[in-house]
């Protein structure tokens, strides 16, 4: 039964709503479902005597990461910001030894991998829905629809402050569209999570012997790329480039010549795609623009963070401490943060859990690739993905992404030997 909740736990991903428990309180409803999930784990492992935590590099990082966050609460001026942070870890964090002990069955593995494929699917689908809906009712119209929708799926409180500061709209050529971002608060988020499965996806199709499962992943993918272009992100845009990159070079050093002349007339094709199409070049080139508007404003947040680390650099100023640092009369959900994710976890926790974070992606990278599989080249590459993003953008209080991004690095702790089948952690 935990298997089977699991897997629907990763299919609801794109398709959350909120638990609206008061003022300012918030919750989405995979921050009940997790605990309930790990619960009910935790007790039947203990009852069988079967409880199996990894001993591996990732499962220590992430140890490390959560207690020295609980420990910055102690530096921050505003221990309760602090504390509805680490909750929040507390609430999320714990997926990880759920997935990575169900995935170590084959078996579960691959329901898993199907699970994030189809979850990535449902919520580009909703993403590009969204994209073409004022064209049908107009913008305006579309707007209000989703700023009235924003307190079910975002939350009231939350909900409010992306209205007030949302980025669903983007100028291309003189004309106002709307992105493709889901049931998420942003584009950016939600280009995140749509990258995670994609790479997934990627690695799927190609470890897959089923030419019928390798239609509808063909499918699922195809319209997740073009969720992401449809997302407008230039962050975005640049980690799936590097992502894709990464990939061709692991495949390109596994395949034999028929692979390495499909591999280049497909690069052929993707690169011929995105340099003619208008849209996204402009996109990408705005990304090189110092002058450009957003991309001034986010130089101004880099600034003010390494500031901020220069001044606290061992313990940061405090979990959820960074937005009152930058102007004290910030709410408490407020849009100030450093749109880098390791300058946001420096600049509040400190140098230190930074290059923790940093380590935990490093470690998976290079576990998976060392791995060997096709399977695990894509859970590598997704990221690859995600830490490029991750310069311009943060999705570390992202429920969805976070979890997602949790329950990749448990596949790759689980991995199986796509030639041998037995579990990565029996061969070392």
């Amino acid at each position: 039964m935990i298997e089977y909740l699991f897997l629907g736990l990763i299919l609801i991903l794109p398709l959350q709503f909120a638990l609206n428990l008061g003022d300012n309180a918030d919750l989405v409803i995979i921050r009940v479902l997790i605990p309930i999930i790990f619960l009910l784990w935790l007790v039947k492992s203990l009852a069988r005597k079967q409880l199996w935590i990894p001993s591996k590099p990732q499962t220590w990082l992430i140890a490390s990461f959560i207690f020295l966050s609980s420990l910055s609460l102690y530096i921050g001026r505003d221990a309760s910001a602090g504390f509805r942070k680490l909750l929040y870890f507390l609430t999320i964090f714990p997926v990880f030894f759920v997935a990575a002990d169900i995935c170590r069955g084959q078996k579960w593995r691959e329901k898993a991998t199907a699970a994030i494929v189809i979850s990535g699917a449902l919520g580009a689908a909703i993403g590009l829905s969204q994209f073409l809906l004022p064209f049908f009712i107009g913008i305006g119209k579309a707007v209000k629809i989703w700023e009235n929708a924003a307190p079910y799926f975002l939350g009231n409180s939350f909900g409010k402050v992306v209205a007030a500061n949302s980025s669903w709209l983007v100028n291309i050529g003189g004309k106002t569209q709307m992105r493709a971002f889901g049931l998420f608060p942003d584009p950016h988020n939600f280009a995140f999570f749509t990258s995670l499965c994609l790479f997934s996806g990627l690695g799927y199709f190609f470890s897959c012997k089923k030419n019928a499962s390798k239609i509808w992943i063909s499918a699922a993918s195809l319209l997740m790329i073009l969720a992401i272009g449809l997302s407008f992100s230039r962050g975005a845009y640049l980690g799936l480039l590097a992502g894709v990159l990464f990939f061709a070079l692991i495949f390109f050093k596994k395949s034999g010549v028929l692979g390495k002349a499909l591999l280049a007339a497909g690069a052929i094709l993707v690169l011929m795609l995105i340099f003619n199409s208008n849209i996204i070049s402009q996109r990408l080139a705005s990304s090189f623009n110092s002058k450009e508007g957003s991309n001034a404003e986010r130089y101004k947040n880099w600034v003010q963070a390494t500031e901020i680390i220069r001044d606290h650099p061992l313990g940061g100023v405090g979990l959820g401490n960074y937005a009152r640092m930058i102007d004290p009369t910030a709410a408490d959900r407020s849009s100030i943060y450093a749109h880098n994710l390791f300058l946001d976890i420096a600049a509040e926790t400190g140098i230190l859990n930074s290059t923790i974070f940093l380590l935990l992606i490093l470690v998976a990278i290079w576990r998976n690739v060392k791995s060997g599989g096709m399977l695990n080249a894509g859970i590598a590459s997704g990221l690859v993905a995600f830490s490029v993003h991750s310069i311009f953008d943060t999705a570390l209080y992202s429920p969805q992404v976070l979890t997602m991004l949790l329950i990749i690095l448990a596949l790759g702790v689980s991995s199986f030997s796509e030639k041998t089948g037995i579990p990565a952690e029996a061969q070392n």
